[in-house]
């Protein structure tokens, strides 16, 4: 007998063992394929009749009238709800999730409301409850979500000035097939409206509905050009704060190690090295110098003057109430232990004397300007990172550590060149005096002329050209003192900017302890290592390989 036929058993339809396995297993696969199938989450696309079902929200029809944007999301793996919003306050946009911090939100709103203005529904997917869970829109109620709880959405709300809701949105999975007959690439959703059972099929960007603190607030914090800079100081030490037990009273102690002061020449396009200070065990002060074999690490300098440029905060803290207009700490503040207490806490210690000392040292930036920036250094911290994972520098515990930083600003009138004023000419004593006499002159000398009287006429153009010598001088040192006054006005201008930027800067500042990555805080405060490094060596005195 060869092949699958086995004439002699025709009750089995002339069909071998071996064919009749063959048959079986293909009939198993087909009822395993089948219930797969039966599985699988699908839907049948239903025609969308009624016209309010054709968009998402018709109540959402100009993004002109969004006043605010809730957004809750759920973390599945540290099964907790986290809640950011945005709301236009009193004129002024502010975070509340983050003790009302301003936000540059006005475009930001306005591009998260457009993404839903007029939003067409694709596909109605479903209309069971049941289902919810499948395509990841189970709402992220607090009372209602459990650890361990599968398919939860993300919440998107949007209300206008008076409070009404404009749009509430749960965003489920991604569905990475094309909508029918459409083809192409889009970004696909699987969304519910709030309170109601329909699944839908939409097209929407969430990138549009961020929820992460930076992409809301001016990212530009300190609104310096890095090629404004011209002075820094480095103060590297440290410092601690504690309580003592006996008397009650917070002890302060601290660690000095180097100072340095640098400048840069802008049209050398160079570094110098102004002072160099280390500290001994009796904490003063010792006056050091480079090392033949030593030079300034340019390049490190050099990133850290960008890095002041594109200073990104992480987060932010408000401050107790009670620091001066100029972020120094006023008698009555020190005297309010709580408020000393959110400083130590974060790593600043008031003095009644207003200095405020920080446990991780300063970065002193002077600008061209004469403005100069005080950047403290605190405590270390960790602030939550993203819940899908967009904060580049978290942790396995989805936290990213970083540093609290103090900002001030204050004038420096050192950084503006001091105006170069030109000696005053010297004028003949009586010159003014004389100048006012001149018709009196000239017709002292008309009369000689006409008298003949010649010796008294040579006198006379004597004197005139004396008298037109000492107009002349009295001219140029009108001139010179116009030119000084001149160049005193644009220097006292310059001053008053000054002075006006450092008060726009502090009001700014005031409010908040801002913290900055660990990543940010090693690029603008350098030890000495990196800021000293040792001499390249010279190709030109290395002996030629053999």
């Amino acid at each position: 007998m060869t092949g699958g036929y086995d004439s002699t058993n025709p009750s089995t339809g002339g069909l071998s063992p071996a064919a009749r396995r063959t048959a079986a297993f293909l009939a198993a696969g087909g009822l395993l394929l089948a219930a797969g199938w039966l599985a699988q989450p699908r839907f049948r696309p239903a025609k969308v009749e009624p016209e309010s079902q054709r968009v998402l929200f018709p109540e959402l029809s100009d993004a002109a009238k969004a006043a605010s944007l809730e957004i809750l999301t759920y973390d599945d793996e540290l099964a907790t709800l986290k809640p950011f919003k945005v709301v236009q306050s009193g004129g002024v946009w502010v975070l509340p999730s983050h003790d009302n911090y301003p936000a540059d939100a006005k475009d930001q709103l306005a591009a998260a409301a457009t993404e839903l203005v007029d939003r067409p529904v694709l596909d109605v997917v479903s209309t069971s409850p049941g289902d919810h869970e499948t395509y990841g829109v189970i709402e992220p109620d607090p009372e209602k979500i459990k650890a361990g709880m599968t398919g939860v959405g993300q919440m998107v709300e949007i209300r206008d000035a008076s409070g009404n809701r404009l749009a509430r949105l749960i965003i489920g999975k991604e569905d990475k097939r094309p909508a029918g007959g459409q083809g192409g690439e889009r970004t696909l959703r699987f969304v519910r409206k709030a309170g109601q059972d329909p699944v839908y099929r939409v097209e929407l960007d969430t990138a549009k509905f961020t929820s992460k603190f930076d992409d809301w607030i001016e990212k530009d914090l300190l609104k310096l050009s890095p090629w404004d800079v011209r002075t820094l100081v480095i103060d590297d030490s440290t410092a601690s704060f504690g309580i003592d037990e006996a008397s009650g009273r917070i002890m302060v102690s601290q660690d000095r190690k180097t100072r340095i002061d640098l400048a840069y020449d802008d049209k050398d396009a160079k570094w110098s090295l102004i002072k160099l200070e280390g500290f001994g065990k009796d904490k003063k002060p010792v006056e050091e110098k480079l090392g033949a074999e030593q030079e300034l690490a340019s390049a490190k300098l050099n990133d850290l003057r960008n890095a002041l440029g594109d200073l990104k905060i992480i987060d932010v803290a408000r401050k107790p109430s009670g620091l001066s207009a100029d972020l120094k700490a006023a008698e009555k503040f020190t005297g309010d232990r709580e408020a000393v207490a959110s400083l130590a806490e974060r790593g600043f210690f008031p003095f009644q004397s207003g200095e405020i000392l920080s446990s991780n040292g300063e970065t002193v930036v002077g600008m061209k300007d004469g403005v100069e920036y005080l950047l403290r250094f605190g405590n270390g911290t960790s602030v939550a990172g993203d819940a899908k994972g967009e904060t580049k520098e978290a942790s396995a515990g989805g936290d990213t550590t970083g540093r609290y930083l103090f900002v001030m600003a204050r004038l420096n009138e050192s950084l503006l060149e001091k105006p170069k004023l030109d000696p005053l000419p010297e004028v003949p004593e009586g010159a003014e005096k004389q100048q006012g006499e001149d018709k009196e002159g000239d017709d002292k000398k008309a009369d000689a002329e006409k008298d003949g009287d010649k010796p008294e006429a040579d006198g006379q153009k004597e004197a005139d050209e004396a008298e037109a010598k000492a107009q002349a001088a009295l001219e140029e040192r009108r001139r010179v003192e116009r030119e000084n006054r001149r160049k005193e006005e644009e220097y006292d201008g310059k001053v008053k900017a000054a002075q006006k930027r450092v008060r726009e800067l502090n009001n700014r500042f005031a409010d908040w302890y801002y913290v900055v990555s660990d990543a940010e805080y090693a690029k603008i405060h350098l030890d000495r290592a990196a800021v000293i490094q040792a001499k390249a060596a010279d190709a030109a005195a290395k002996p030629e390989p053999q």
